[in-house]
């Protein structure tokens, strides 16, 4: 009787340590079913954090495009204001008709309400640096460069060494700019100078008449060095071959 009881009782003990080997392992799957869930969690949660990131730099973007577009507006209703208040008050002494005053009154009320014209003159460089040293340099026989308007964009139109050929380069409804070697003095004293022209066709537009003096600042910054200059507006003046240009008299500020 008493090896029954202790069997009994050994069998007992094996069934409960079986029931809680069973909830072990029950739990252990409950376990491993939740961390799969949390795991399903946390990459839905990087998902999204994610997206959210890319939302907050978008956002940073377009406020930073928004703060460049408040600047440039205000730097071309300025450039508008100076350009308006020029042709206004005949800063570039130009006698303009009634009709074209009117028709730069009403651009200039229409761009500074709106400020969405872009009047921004582009420069190309390279080859404008390129010819203004060629005119400089001792060692060629460039003598005279020529800077055009190509859309919005100041180019490099000519250089060569016939003043002939200068002279042709500037037209009736043109904007341009010239750079001039010129050999000064007599023969005890030769002196090597250097002119720069801006040059105004007769049939150029009002508007783009008051753009010259902001324009021909922008190409000084390349062409720095000039002894001469001349400001030719209309057909009032005639670049000839024979004119003493140092003198005061013919216009020009050495």
């Amino acid at each position: 009787m008493n090896t029954n009881g202790q069997s009994d009782h050994v069998e007992g003990n094996f069934q409960t340590l079986k029931d809680h080997i069973a909830k072990l392992s029950n739990n252990q799957n409950n376990i491993l079913t939740k961390f799969e869930v949390l795991n399903q969690n946390m990459e839905e949660l990087r998902s999204i954090v994610s997206q959210f990131s890319e939302k907050i730099s978008s956002l940073e973007e377009k406020s930073t495009d928004k703060r460049n577009i408040k600047s440039d507006v205000c730097v071309l209703k300025k450039r508008i204001d100076e350009l308006y208040a020029i042709v206004k008050e005949g800063k570039e002494d130009i006698s303009c008709p009634s009709d074209d005053v009117q028709d730069v009154e009403s651009c200039h009320s229409e761009v500074s309400s709106s400020s969405k014209v872009a009047m921004t003159t582009g420069l190309d460089r390279d080859t404008i640096r390129a010819a203004y040293e060629d005119v400089r340099s001792d060692g060629t026989p460039t003598e005279w460069a020529v800077f055009k308007f190509e859309g919005s964009r100041i180019v490099c139109s000519a250089r060569g060494s016939d003043f002939t050929e200068f002279r042709k380069q500037f037209a009736d409804d043109e904007r341009a700019f010239g750079y001039l070697r010129l050999q000064m003095g007599d023969e005890m004293s030769k002196r090597r100078k250097f002119m720069f022209v801006a040059w105004v066709g007769p049939n150029v537009s009002v508007i783009n008449r008051a753009k010259m003096s902001t324009d021909k600042a922008i190409v000084k910054d390349i062409i720095s060095v000039s002894t001469l200059h001349i400001a030719v507006h209309l057909s009032t003046y005639t670049l000839m071959p024979g004119l003493d240009y140092s003198s005061p008299a013919n216009g020009i500020n050495a």
